[in-house]
């Protein structure tokens, strides 16, 4: 029996697979890591809805962050 992995998961199941907090997630929404309607999404069209995130977009944006020099990443404000 095969099992398929959600294309878009909650915000908590996020965080947890991630090993990160759920406002780390929000960090890096606020400094422009994560884009909307790319790495994540509200489920419904409401701004009180919850958010959804595709899990593989988010562990490719947080590899290309860390893989830069820092000295960029100060210089950027990230």
């Amino acid at each position: 029996m095969t099992t398929t992995t959600p294309i878009w998961v909650p915000q908590r199941v996020a965080a947890d697979d991630l090993g990160i907090s759920e406002r780390t997630l929000l960090r890096w929404r606020s400094a422009g890591l994560l884009k909307l309607g790319v790495h994540y999404r509200r489920k419904f069209p409401n701004p009180n809805s919850p958010l959804l995130y595709k899990l593989e977009l988010v562990e490719q944006a947080m590899a290309e962050a860390f893989a830069r020099d820092f000295r960029t990443l100060e210089l950027a404000g990230v």
